[in-house]
């Protein structure tokens, strides 16, 4: 078997089996159970499962190989998610295999041909997405890669924005230095001119 390090699992290009060691983590997916309807993995062709992405994203999920199927809009919310939550050393991205660009992978959906590209976020993982059906396949250890690499972006769930920037705004100092005709000074201004009526 072929050990695929960058994500962790050993593959037969021979027979098509997948082997993960027991110390891989299931990358937080929840399987509820049968897809319905029934689908096809992009890549094994073995029956898809529904399944849960941090208990809250709706995925469909291969049991077989331990790839992902995401809807495009659940994939972003999913990345932007994760890499918020980060907590971990960010990992060096790896190489791009050129092998990955060559695969021919068919939409479980509509059955066309799905579009083989560079994942354009972080990562350097090659990704396959159907336009018209707005899906994302990640093979498994992908979403691994993506959240791992390095950014800004990373870890920024307790990030607050600058209180200063607020502070300009909501203390009273401000609120008073405002000029007349503008803001609060412009709606107390307007009190007055009705109460004395």
């Amino acid at each position: 078997m072929e050990l695929i390090a960058t994500r962790g699992y050993y593959f037969c290009r021979y027979c098509g089996a997948f082997h993960f060691p027991e110390t891989t983590a299931d990358e937080g997916v929840r399987v509820l159970g049968e897809a319905q309807p029934p689908l096809p993995c992009p890549a094994c062709r073995k029956p898809l499962s529904s399944a849960l992405v941090d208990m809250l994203f709706p995925v469909h999920h291969c049991g077989n190989c331990r790839g992902l199927l995401i809807p495009r809009g659940k994939f972003i919310d999913i990345v932007r998610k994760r890499r918020a939550w980060a907590t971990t050393p960010p990992s060096a991205p790896v190489p791009i295999d050129p092998k990955d660009l060559q695969r021919e992978v068919r939409c479980p959906v509509c059955s066309a041909r799905m579009e083989t590209h560079p994942y354009y976020g972080p990562g350097n993982v090659v990704i396959d997405n159907c336009e018209t059906c707005e899906i994302v396949w990640l093979d498994f250890g992908e979403l691994r890669q993506i959240v791992d690499a390095p950014g800004r972006d990373r870890g920024t769930r307790d990030i607050r924005p600058d209180d200063s920037a607020q502070q300009s705004v909501t203390t009273p100092e401000a609120e008073t230095d405002e000029p007349a005709g503008s803001g609060i000074a412009a709606i107390l201004e307007l009190l007055d001119l009705l109460s004395s009526r």
